[in-house]
């Protein structure tokens, strides 16, 4: 709607909140004044008032006291919009029933509602209302506005201009009409974040609706990397999501040279004379800051972006940015947010504070289960990997039985290795997973190759961190491949290979199964290898490395 446009307000309920408890305690005082002053402007200028003008102006002054006293008691009973709708219904009433020496009273009696209204409710309202009032005003029976100037006549026309210059007044209050609807945003985002949540919830929320409180394109919060802390965007296309780790470099990139002022950047029309870049404060902008912000512009492929620094005691701890894919003055708005960025700032520091709070406690919770596990689950198997050393040093060298209790007593050692590794992993843990996932496959084809005589290659990196329930299930995966190339084909040779970049993880084993045979292997399914990577949402593919030989290959998104 062209209102909305206009005062640039959401279609979402929380972008129109209506007046303060404050305005509209305020609004019931000046309302009961004005009524009391203009009745009494009316007896003294007025020679005899008929019966229905005397009704009309008690009337309304009886409201307004009622209005004043239901304020008093906070229990408004009608809304703030209703109540200027009446305040202007009542002024055109009173210039209607009285003479035209009243009129330029009554006009600066419409200010007030007219100016609230678009406070509390957006400068549609505020027009819209301004536009009744003149009509009101216009059709005055008693008035002179309509007379063309002439002698002695020039105060109608004063008059008219008045009157069509009143819409101004709307459009005058939109500053305070953004400031109001910017405190209402804060107070709410101050009311329903919870720091308790957690850093990245806490970020995604607040980006969230400060692009639905600015209707921006994309608002994003970027936070230093070196602590962990997330960057976190908002779009109209995508809602709120973390960037990924090389998007949150660049971005930081884009943003150190930035000042701690907020700051505006446009790219122009080469025929367009205004700089691009404009600070909001003393000073003035470095050519340098150009190029970086040009290309933040694109990255976020916005054409106007504002930038306010989040900094306290002259340390700058991230950045909020707020890009318009069109021409948009928003000095309010980056005003308005440059303002309550030091209570956003203490929102988002308790945020991290709760998650390290709860780190700290989680830590001191596996270190407290580890020692549990160490005392409890690894006592047997130590017992069992001595009772097995013993019995292999009663067994002769020569002895054949000798090889088989030394490949048992070696099983043993590296179950207990894994438990101690296990537990290690529970007394350190980590943030984005460990390294459980590399050890556990080097030994399952250390073993895989002692009992069963088949060669096994590893490539794969030395630390590959994931987290435990990741690491299960392509162990299991892994295992469940080998038993297949151990039962069903005559291998004597395996290759494993594993991988991981930003947007998943890779698997992949070839066996020698068809040289060894000098044919290809037929076409297979393995079920239950299809069920557990799909639970995982991956894929699976089984395809021929060079023709003869089978290789499975397996991707697992993260």
């Amino acid at each position: 709607m062209w209102w909305r446009r206009i005062s640039g307000i959401a279609d979402t309920p929380s972008s129109d909140p209506g007046p303060s408890v404050e305005m509209r305690r305020c609004s019931a005082g000046v309302r009961v004044v004005t009524a009391l002053m203009c009745s009494a402007l009316i007896i003294n200028s007025e020679a005899h008032i008929a019966s229905t003008s005397a009704y009309v102006m008690l009337a309304y002054n009886a409201w307004a006291g009622w209005l004043l006293w239901s304020e008093a008691r906070e229990r408004p009973l009608v809304s703030s919009l209703l109540a200027y709708w009446v305040d202007v219904v009542w002024a055109c009433a009173m210039m209607k029933l009285f003479s035209i020496g009243v009129m330029t009273m009554m006009f600066v009696t419409l200010i007030h509602p007219v100016v609230l209204t678009t406070i509390g409710y957006g400068v549609g309202h505020g027009v819209l209302l301004s536009a009744v009032a003149a009509a009101g005003m216009l059709l005055d029976a008693n008035s002179v506005l309509l007379q063309l100037p002439g002698p002695n006549r020039w105060g109608g026309l004063i008059d008219l201009a008045v009157l069509l210059l009143m819409p101004a007044a709307a459009l005058l209050a939109r500053p305070m009409r953004v400031l109001h609807r910017w405190l209402a945003l804060i107070g709410e985002l101050e009311t329903r974040l919870d720091p308790r949540r957690g850093l990245e919830p806490i970020c995604t929320e607040l980006v969230e609706r400060l692009r639905g409180g600015t209707q921006a394109d994309v608002v994003a919060l970027v936070l230093p990397s070196k602590v962990g802390a997330p960057a976190m965007i908002a779009s109209r296309e995508d809602g709120g999501f973390r960037a990924k780790a090389l998007a949150h470099a660049q971005l930081e990139q884009l943003l150190a040279p930035a000042l701690q002022t907020p700051l505006s950047y446009v790219q122009r029309r080469w025929w367009d004379p205004r700089p691009c870049l404009r600070l909001h404060g003393k000073g003035t902008p470095p050519r340098t800051l150009l190029e970086p912000l040009g290309e933040l512009a694109r990255l976020l492929d916005v054409r106007s972006l504002h930038v306010v620094p989040l900094s306290r005691y002259e340390r700058q701890y991230g950045h909020f940015v707020i890009g318009y894919r069109g021409l948009r003055s928003a000095d309010q708005d980056l005003s308005a947010l440059a303002g309550a960025a030091p209570e956003l700032l203490r929102i988002i520091e308790q945020a991290a504070l709760v998650d390290q709070l709860q780190e700290e406690s989680a830590s001191h919770e596996r270190a407290r289960i580890g020692r549990d596990l160490h005392d409890s689950a690894i006592q047997p198997y130590l017992g069992l990997k001595y009772a097995v050393e013993c019995v292999a040093l009663r067994i002769p060298a020569d002895n054949p039985a000798r090889t088989e209790v030394d490949a048992l007593a070696e099983l043993v050692n590296a179950e207990v290795a894994s438990l101690r590794e296990l537990i290690s992993g529970l007394r350190t843990g980590g943030q984005h997973g460990d390294n459980a996932l590399v050890p556990a496959v080097r030994r399952q084809a250390r073993r895989f190759a002692l009992l069963f005589g088949i060669e096994v290659d590893i490539d794969c990196p030395e630390a590959l961190a994931t987290t435990r329930a990741l690491a299960g299930a392509l162990f299991h995966m892994l295992n469940e491949a080998l038993n297949n190339i151990r039962k069903h084909t005559p291998a004597r040779h395996v290759w494993i290979a594993l991988r991981s970049d930003e947007s998943g993880l890779d698997l992949r084993v070839r066996d020698d199964a068809g040289s060894v045979s000098g044919r290809a292997r037929a076409d297979f399914h393995p079920h239950s290898l299809n069920q557990r990577v799909g639970e995982l949402g991956g894929s699976l593919q089984i395809r021929l490395h060079d023709g003869l030989n089978t290789e499975l290959a397996i991707r697992i998104p993260l």
